[in-house]
């Protein structure tokens, strides 16, 4: 049977981490894990339940050896381990930008971007979704900002049907197919 030392070694390969990385997510020193793995000492009980909450390990495997090595998780949990681990980090990398903007978004935006995503996985021949390579700023810029008037085009459009829905059920003036501005 293997022991807690050779689990937590067993979970580091499992995840493709070095010590330094492994470390570097318990905010530990790489020579304390060296030491966890080898045997010269043995985590605390508190070192035991951080690798279980940062790796998703389940802490009776990792004490025992028995059961799954990680434990089961809905999406949600994954969501919500996976917004922890881009909150904790410092770097302003796509992902942090991207769920940034998508943060900000309103219900109509989310609309016309579900409808943008839906009508792509209509065509099977669109590009797959890859990272464009530009060969200028100018090319970067101008392809971004296709994008978003794509998006606020779409945006717009959902407001203006929303609207004509909600003019066409009034019973006032307007009713009969004229427009309203709305402040």
């Amino acid at each position: 049977m293997n022991t807690l030392n050779e689990r937590i070694k067993k979970v580091r390969k499992a995840l493709d981490l070095t010590q330094q990385e492994f470390a570097d997510k318990l905010s530990i020193k790489r020579n304390t894990v060296a030491t966890y793995e080898t045997g010269k000492s043995n985590p605390s009980d508190a070192a035991v339940i951080l690798i279980c909450k940062t790796f998703n390990v389940s802490e009776t495997w990792l004490r025992t050896g028995k059961g799954e090595m990680f434990v089961k998780r809905t999406r949600d949990d994954e969501l919500a381990a996976f917004m922890d681990e881009l909150l904790a980090e410092e770097s302003a990398d796509f992902r942090r930008r991207l769920v940034t903007a998508l943060s900000r978004l309103r219900p109509e935006q989310w609309e016309a971007l579900e409808a943008v995503a839906l009508e792509l996985m209509k065509d099977p021949s669109a590009p797959a979704f890859a990272p464009a390579h530009f060969s200028t700023i100018e090319e970067e810029a101008h392809a971004e900002a296709e994008q978003q008037a794509q998006l606020i085009y779409h945006q717009i459009l959902s407001e203006k049907k929303a609207a004509a829905g909600m003019l066409s059920e009034s019973s006032g003036p307007l009713a009969g197919g004229g427009t309203a501005r709305q402040a």
